[in-house]
């Protein structure tokens, strides 16, 4: 009897051990992929739950390797019109901007045909960049495209409180990241550096004020660069946006400007 009793014991804790279940697990790569979206028009800094790559301030560069297939690979798209009527097509049906996916419109385009949107790439020699405008929506969103001078750099500036992705074009562009002076530099102070960044064509980053100021330049001494800016909201547009002497730390506001071009048509004054 005893022995019987020891069997039947022995077969039902068998029978519990090959029926329970254990609730599933999420995969590493899909937990850390979850939820990778931008903020609202009206909360401009990035969402600190969202995925961002440890230890560094991008968003990152360029997706690959950092996100599912469908990001890290997208089909190429031949077609400056087609990039961006998807561009505004993303930025006009969702709430807030969805920046992987603004991203991988970016990253997807091909710009080695310059005959595609050369129109708006209008240069003057006399500046140190030219700002065209490709397109816009009011309160949503621009996009321009910067054509750098020979040598030339921009001043240390902020983003107005906006996400702003830039896509090389044509050529090369060093960024400069610096670190924003505490208490907008009551106390004048020399500004940190934070690191330099070297861009070639085709490759597609991201800044916000959250991440700090930048100054972009063009290393080359005889060649143009190109760049595509797009920025969400378009705040600086709307309501200019600051530059800092690097020197001292003091920042200075600058109204907004006009456009060198519009739609692929020069300015008079340009």
């Amino acid at each position: 009897m005893a022995s019987n009793s020891i069997k039947t014991t022995a077969l039902r804790a068998l029978r519990t051990k090959l029926t329970s279940t254990t609730k599933p697990t999420l995969s590493p790569i899909l937990a850390k992929n979850r939820g990778i979206t931008g903020t609202t028009r009206k909360s401009t800094p990035l969402d600190s739950t969202t995925s961002i790559q440890p230890g560094t301030p991008f968003l990152p560069r360029d997706f690959n390797g950092n996100f599912p297939v469908s990001f890290s690979k997208p089909t190429t798209t031949t077609s400056f019109n087609t990039l961006v009527n998807s561009l505004t097509t993303s930025l006009t049906t969702t709430s807030s901007p969805h920046l992987p996916t603004l991203t991988r419109l970016l990253h997807s385009y091909d710009s080695s045909s310059l005959s595609d949107w050369q129109k708006y790439a209008h240069a003057n020699s006399n500046k140190q960049y030219t700002r065209n405008l490709v397109a816009e929506v009011p309160g949503i969103f621009n996009l321009l495209m910067l054509v750098w001078t020979p040598g030339k750099e921009s001043k240390v500036h902020d983003h107005a409180a906006s996400h702003c992705l830039m896509k090389i074009m044509k050529g090369e562009l060093k960024e400069t990241r610096w670190v924003t002076p505490e208490g907008g530099a009551r106390t004048p102070e020399e500004m940190d550096v934070e690191g330099v960044r070297e861009y070639k064509r085709g490759k597609v980053a991201y800044m916000c004020d959250d991440l700090g100021l930048h100054s972009i330049a063009n290393p080359s001494a005889t060649e143009y660069a190109i760049s595509l800016h797009l920025y969400t909201p378009p705040n600086a547009a709307m309501h200019g946006c600051h530059i800092f002497d690097p020197l001292t730390g003091v920042k200075t506001h600058v109204a907004p400007g006009a456009y060198d071009s519009v739609g692929g048509v020069v300015h008079p004054s340009a």
